[in-house]
């Protein structure tokens, strides 16, 4: 197993690409910590973990606020110990998103990543080790509609890791970023049946002629927080289906 005996905290976790990244750990021998403010989406997912015979503890945590991030790390020492893994994945709503709602998009998605990176560190170089995995977007790339604050934040995320690699890798910690694209979860699903053409539209965007999966971005984050990543640090991950390389809405 890639990850045994390790601790993972994983925010957003309740449903989505977090949640597939915590099923996945589990499934690889990682404890799993999962952060939601959903606690009925949370419960399910530990729950899921459990009954396929992993371990996993849900705790309620608003990753914007200082008091519940603390709440969440002590849990996890509680229970399992120091993580040795942190994945940032929360994010905001999707109306949050659409209506460009600064607030909400920076304070969870950028704000919330930085608070849960300094909660963790004592820990992390304390044992010498540890792996954060930050999930941005193909959005920080290039422009995607009209959500530019959401995009802002996702190229900031980049920046963040890309910066804090420097600082931290002399502890034997590492700090990658995820870029994925279109990927089919539940924040998709109102818009979908709004316009059930909509994902025959985006599909014929992408070069691999599909869109993505949380599994897909689930797999790549299992890389970089095992051992097998020992020498990536600083990186950007293009989980993207090569949208972002090749665009196809521009054929003629």
């Amino acid at each position: 197993m890639r990850l045994e005996n390790k601790i993972a905290i994983v925010t957003g976790a309740g449903s989505g690409i977090g949640r597939a990244i915590a099923v996945r750990f589990a499934a690889e021998g990682a404890r799993v910590v999962i952060d939601d403010v959903n606690d009925a989406n949370g419960e399910e997912t530990a729950s899921a973990i459990r009954r396929q015979g992993g371990e996993a503890l849900f705790v309620h945590g608003d990753v914007s606020q200082p008091d519940d991030v603390q709440k969440v790390l002590e849990a996890t020492e509680v229970a399992y110990g120091a993580p040795h893994v942190l994945i940032n994945s929360a994010i905001c709503s999707r109306e949050a998103i659409f209506a460009n709602r600064w607030a909400p998009i920076m304070e969870i998605g950028l704000l919330g990543a930085w608070q849960f990176i300094q909660a963790v560190l004592p820990g992390m170089r304390k044992m010498g080790a540890g792996s954060i995995v930050n999930i941005s977007s193909v959005n920080a790339l290039m422009g995607f509609g009209h959500e530019h604050v959401y995009s802002g934040s996702k190229a900031a995320m980049i920046g963040l890791s890309r910066s804090l690699c420097g600082e931290v890798g002399k502890d034997g910690i590492r700090v990658n970023c995820i870029c994925p694209g279109t990927v089919l979860t539940d924040i998709w699903k109102p818009l979908i049946e709004r316009d059930p053409s909509l994902v025959d539209r985006l599909t014929a965007l992408y070069p691999l002629g599909r869109l993505g999966q949380p599994e897909d971005i689930a797999n790549a984050a299992l890389f970089l927080a095992s051992d097998e990543a020992s020498f990536v640090t600083g990186a950007v991950f293009v989980i993207d289906g090569g949208i972002s390389a090749a665009q196809l809405g521009f054929q003629v």
